[in-house]
């Protein structure tokens, strides 16, 4: 069964990329991928990374959620 809560902890390096990039493409401003693993692990504060990570997580989460259905 797949988890109900969007947890940011548990994203990997290829999954900072990206949020790298859609940060860059939305924003405009560049943050490193330490800047972004850190405020995914609540090491620091920023909403915009925190909300886009979020919504990453939340996405991922349901993408994974229907190939596990198509697998059925």
């Amino acid at each position: 069964m797949s988890k109900s809560l969007v947890n940011t902890h548990d994203l990997v390096e290829s999954d900072f990329r990206k949020i790298q990039q859609l940060l860059y493409q939305k924003y405009g401003t560049e943050y490193t991928l330490d800047y972004i693993r850190k405020v995914c692990k609540d090491k620091r504060n920023n909403i915009d990374i925190k909300t886009m990570a979020t919504k990453y997580s939340k996405l991922m989460n349901e993408m994974k959620s229907k190939i596990d259905k198509l697998s059925k």
